[in-house]
C-alpha cells in the first residue's frame, strides 16, 4: 500500500548514527517503475566512487563496481521497486558480489510478488498506522501550537484521522490543509465531505487516495492550476533549491501566478509554493535535505488532474503516446527525446500544434548532450502557442530565423549551450520574462536592442564570454535579476545605469571595476538600497587606469550594498585597506565571505563582528604579514565578546607574506576562543607562515589541512611561558599535513592532548625525522605517512622499528 510509510521507515533506518558508522558506503537509489540494470548500477558506482563511468558496458561497469566494494561493507536502499523480473534482479545483484560480509540490501515495495522476487529473508509488511499514533501526527501538521486546540477541534480532528484509514500521507495532507484555518464550520465541511466516500469509477482505477482527493479539492484554484502543472515532471524527480525557484519561472511564463496589490508576482509564486509545501504536494527528499520530491501517490493525484494535456517523457511513457491536446511536454536531456520532436514536427501530424511549454529536465545543469539536432521545422510547428522553451545543454549552436514565429515567448533556457550569437529577432519578444544563458561560453556579445525587452524580468549570463552590455540597460525596468554587469574601458560610466534597478533580487556580479573614472557614477548605482539582493561580487580585473590606494578605497567605499546582502565575494581590490563598512557588524545576515587576489592590502578586515558569518576564505592577499586582534574587530586594549561566534570553515590560500597568529594575551584566554564555532581550517600555500594554528582555545574545530607551507615547522604554537592549554582542541579529529619542507617532528605533548583525534596524515615532508617522543594518542584509529624519509619507515617498522611501540595501538597504519 502506498502512502504507508515504508520509504520514512528506511530513511530513519538509513540516517541512524550506528547504520551510519557500521558500512563503509551507504546509497540510496530510487528505482520506481523503470528497472534498468545498467542505470541502477550506473548511480551506485557513481555513489561509490565520486566519479562517473563513461563506459556503456554493463558488465566492465559492473566489474568496476565491484573492484570498489571488495572487501567492503554496503549498506544500499533500493526504494519503491515495482519489478517482478527475477532475472533483472539477478543481473543486478552481480555488481555487489564482492562486498564484505555483514552488507546490507534494503528493499522498499508495495507488492509482495517483489519482495519474494528479492528477498532471502523474511519480508517485513508494515501495517496501518495506529489512531492514537494517527493523531500524533495530525496534530504536529495540524496546528500551530498546543493553544489553538479547543475541544470543539479535537473532536472534529479525531474523526478525520480515522477517515484517513490509517495512512500517514493521508493524515499529513489533510492537516496540512486544515492548518489553514481554525474555524470548527470549515473543519466540519471537510469531515463531512461527500470525498471521503469516493466510489466513482476514475478514482477506482486511478486510486486516488480519497484524503489527497480532499486536500487538492479544497486548495484555492490558483494553486490547483500550479499543482497541477507540476505533473509535467516525472515521478521521483528531485526538486533542488534552484529547481523550486525555477518552477516559479514557469508557473509565471503560463500565466498562473495571480499578483497582489504591492506584490511582486516572484513573492506571489514563492507564496504558492509554500502554501504547496505546507499541504505535504511537496515534502522534503530522504536523501538530500535540500531537496523536495512528490509523493507517488501525489504524483499520480496531479497526472490525473491534468490528463493529456501535460506530457512527461520517459523509459515508460514514449513520445509515440503524445496526444494532439498536450500543452506541456517535458523532455529528457541525454536521451533522444529531442531528435523524435525534431522528426514528429517533419511529419504531417499535429501533436505539436497547441504545445505551451517544451522543458528539458532536469533543470539543473550537468548532463550535456552533443547529438546534432534540426530545429527550424520544430520551431515552425511549435511556435504559435509556445510561452516555455528550454533548450538547455542541447548540441545548438545557433537559432535558426524560424524562432521569430514564437511571438508569445515569455521563457527561455539556452543554459549551457555552444551557441554563439543570439539572433536579432529576439528582441521582438515583447513577452519575454526569462532569459537564461548562464555557462554559454562562446557567446561574447548580446543584441543590441535588447533593451527593447522590456518586460524582462530574469538575465542570466554567468559563465559567458560577454564583454560589454547592450545599450539603453536602464530602460529594462523590469529585472529583477542581473547575474552580471560587465564594465568597458569606454564605457564604465555605465554602472550608474545599475540605480534604474531597485527590485534586483539574487546575485549580481560588476566586473570591470578597474575602469571607474568618476566615484560618482558608482554611487549613482545605489547598490545601498538593492534590499532584494543577497549575493554580491565585486571584481577588478587587472592593473588599467590604476592611480592610487586612495582612490581604490573610495570606490569600493561607494560600492557598499544594503545589510541584507549574505554573500560577498571581492576579487583583485587594488587598495591597501578595506573601507569600513567590510566588516561592519550591521551586516548581521552575512554568511559567506570570500577575498581573493587583493595583492596590496596589508590588514584584513575586521570580519569578527559579523555575527552570522559561517563561511570565510582568503586567497592571495599578499601584503598581509600578520593576523591578530584587527581581525576579531578590536585593538589590543578593548575586547568585543565573542568574534566570529558562528564561523564553521576559514581557509587560508596563498598567503605569500603571512608569517603568523598575533592576537593579544586577553583575547587568547578569552571563553570560547577566537573561534568558537570552527570546525574546519584549511592553509594552504602560505609560504612564510610558522606555525598552522594559534595559541589558543578552539573547542568546535573537527579537521584541519595544511599544505605547501615550506616555512613551517609545526602545526601548534606552545609558548614558552606556558605548555599548550590540555583542553585547546577537544574536539579534532583530523589532521592532514602535505609538502611542508621545513617539518622535522610533531610537538609530542601537544598531540598527547588531542583525545579526539581519529586521523594522522602526513605526506611529502621530507624533512620529518621522527614521531612524537611521547608518542601518539591512544584515540588514534588511523595513520598514513608517504612520501617522507625511509629512515622513517625502518623506526616504525612493525614489531622492530624504533617508533612502533608509540603506534602499535592504531588499528589502520599507512606509512610508504
Amino acid at each position: 500500500m502506498g502512502g504507508i510509510g515504508k520509504t520514512t521507515l528506511a530513511q530513519l533506518v538509513y540516517k541512524n548514527i550506528k547504520v551510519q558508522q557500521h558500512f563503509d558506503f551507504k546509497v540510496w537509489v530510487t528505482i520506481s517503475e523503470e528497472f534498468d540494470v545498467f542505470h541502477i548500477t550506473k548511480r551506485i558506482y557513481k555513489e561509490v566512487t565520486s566519479q562517473e563511468c563513461i563506459s556503456d558496458d554493463v558488465f566492465e561497469l559492473q566489474t568496476k563496481l565491484n573492484e570498489a566494494l571488495a572487501g567492503k561493507r554496503f549498506l544500499f536502499v533500493l526504494d519503491d521497486v515495482w519489478n517482478e523480473n527475477y532475472g533483472r534482479w539477478d543481473s543486478l545483484k552481480s555488481g555487489f558480489q564482492s562486498g564484505a560480509h555483514g552488507s546490507r540490501i534494503i528493499v522498499t515495495t508495495r507488492s509482495k510478488v517483489v519482495a519474494s522476487t528479492m528477498c532471502n529473508v523474511a519480508m517485513h509488511e508494515l501495517k496501518l498506522v495506529s489512531v492514537d499514533d494517527c493523531w500524533q501526527i495530525f496534530v504536529k501538521h495540524a496546528f500551530v501550537d498546543n493553544q489553538a486546540q479547543t475541544e470543539e477541534l479535537q473532536k472534529l480532528g479525531l474523526e478525520i484521522v480515522k477517515r484517513c484509514k490509517g495512512l500517514p500521507l493521508a493524515v499529513k495532507s489533510v492537516a496540512g490543509l486544515l492548518r489553514s484555518t481554525l474555524n470548527p464550520e470549515e473543519w466540519r465541511q471537510i469531515l463531512n465531505s461527500d470525498i471521503w466516500q469516493l466510489q466513482f469509477q476514475e478514482n477506482l482505477k486511478n486510486k486516488i487516495v480519497p484524503a489527497l482527493w480532499l486536500s487538492y479539492h479544497f486548495l484555492p484554484p490558483v494553486l490547483k492550476r500550479c499543482f497541477a502543472y507540476c505533473s509535467i515532471f516525472p515521478k521521483d524527480y528531485a526538486f533542488k533549491e534552484s529547481d523550486m525557484e525555477r518552477i516559479i519561472l514557469l508557473w509565471m511564463a503560463e500565466g498562473l501566478l495571480t499578483p497582489g496589490k504591492g506584490k511582486r508576482m516572484e513573492d506571489v509564486g514563492k507564496a504558492y509554493l509554500q502554501a504547496l509545501k505546507s499541504r505535504s504536494f511537496f515534502q522534503p527528499s530522504g536523501t538530500d535535505k535540500s531537496a523536495m520530491v512528490m509523493h507517488d501517490l501525489v504524483h499520480d493525484l496531479a497526472m490525473f488532474i491534468s490528463g493529456e494535456f501535460c506530457f512527461s517523457c520517459g523509459d515508460s511513457n514514449d513520445l509515440s503516446n503524445l496526444g494532439t491536446k498536450s500543452c506541456n511536454l517535458s523532455y529528457r536531456k541525454r536521451s533522444d527525446d529531442l531528435m523524435k520532436l525534431g522528426a514528429i514536427s517533419q511529419s504531417r501530424e499535429k501533436k505539436l500544434m497547441s504545445l505551451r511549454t517544451l522543458l528539458a529536465l532536469p533543470l539543473s545543469n550537468g548532463f550535456p548532450y552533443d547529438k546534432p539536432i534540426s530545429l527550424h521545422e520544430l520551431f515552425l510547428k511549435v511556435g504559435g502557442c509556445l510561452r516555455v522553451l528550454s533548450l538547455s545543454e542541447s548540441s545548438i549552436t545557433e537559432l535558426p530565423d524560424s524562432i521569430g514565429n514564437m511571438k508569445y515567448l515569455r521563457y527561455l533556457d539556452l543554459s549551457e549551450t555552444s551557441i554563439k550569437e543570439l539572433p536579432d529577432s529576439i528582441c521582438t519578444f515583447y513577452n519575454l520574462q526569462t532569459l537564461l544563458l548562464s555557462f554559454c561560453q562562446d557567446l561574447e556579445r548580446l543584441p543590441t536592442r535588447l533593451a527593447a525587452l522590456v518586460n524582462l524580468r530574469h538575465l542570466d549570463i554567468r559563465g559567458t564570454s560577454i564583454k560589454e552590455m547592450p545599450p539603453q540597460m536602464c530602460k529594462m525596468k523590469s529585472l529583477q535579476t542581473l547575474s552580471n554587469f560587465v564594465l568597458g574601458e569606454n564605457d564604465c560610466w555605465r554602472i550608474k545605469e545599475l540605480g534604474e534597478f531597485p527590485l534586483l533580487e539574487g546575485s549580481l556580479r560588476i566586473s570591470g571595476l578597474e575602469y571607474i573614472a568618476d566615484v560618482k557614477d558608482v554611487l549613482e548605482a545605489n547598490l545601498k538600497d538593492k534590499k532584494f539582493l543577497s549575493e554580491l561580487i565585486l571584481e577588478w580585473g587587472g592593473d588599467s587606469n590604476f592611480t592610487s590606494s586612495q582612490q581604490e578605497r573610495e570606490v569600493l567605499e561607494a560600492l557598499q550594498p544594503h545589510t541584507n546582502l549574505k554573500e560577498l565575494t571581492i576579487l583583485g581590490y587594488r587598495g591597501k585597506i578595506f573601507p569600513d563598512w567590510v566588516g561592519h557588524e550591521s551586516f548581521c545576515n552575512m554568511v559567506k565571505v570570500y577575498l581573493a587576489r587583493c595583492r596590496n592590502v596589508c590588514i584584513v578586515p575586521p570580519l569578527g563582528r559579523l555575527s552570522s558569518l559561517r563561511r570565510l576564505v582568503m586567497v592571495d592577499l599578499d601584503g598581509v604579514v600578520s593576523i591578530g586582534n584587527e581581525f576579531c574587530g578590536s585593538s589590543s586594549t578593548t575586547t568585543t565578546n565573542h568574534p566570529f561566534i558562528s564561523l564553521e570553515y576559514l581557509e587560508f590560500w596563498g598567503m605569500n607574506s603571512w608569517e603568523g597568529w598575533s592576537f593579544s594575551s586577553d583575547r587568547l584566554g578569552q571563553e570560547g576562543g577566537v573561534f568558537p564555532s570552527l570546525t574546519e581550517l584549511h592553509i594552504c600555500v602560505c609560504e612564510k607562515l610558522i606555525a598552522g594554528l594559534p595559541d589558543c582555545h578552539i573547542p568546535s574545530l573537527k579537521s584541519i589541512e595544511i599544505r605547501f607551507c615550506d616555512e613551517m615547522v609545526g602545526v601548534f604554537v606552545c609558548q614558552s611561558r606556558r605548555e599548550m592549554d590540555t583542553n585547546a582542541f577537544p574536539s579534532l579529529q583530523s589532521i592532514k599535513i602535505r609538502e611542508c619542507k621545513k617539518l622535522k617532528g610533531l610537538n609530542g605533548r601537544a598531540f598527547q592532548h588531542l583525545t579526539s583525534l581519529r586521523n594522522l596524515e602526513i605526506r611529502n615532508c621530507r624533512e620529518l625525522e621522527c614521531l612524537p617522543q611521547e608518542g601518539l594518542p591512544l584515540s588514534l584509529s588511523s595513520l598514513r605517512i608517504e612520501g617522507c624519509p625511509r629512515f622513517l619507515k625502518q623506526r616504525c617498522q612493525r614489531g622492530t622499528g624504533e617508533d612502533w611501540p608509540k603506534i602499535q595501538h592504531i588499528p589502520k597504519i599507512h606509512i610508504w
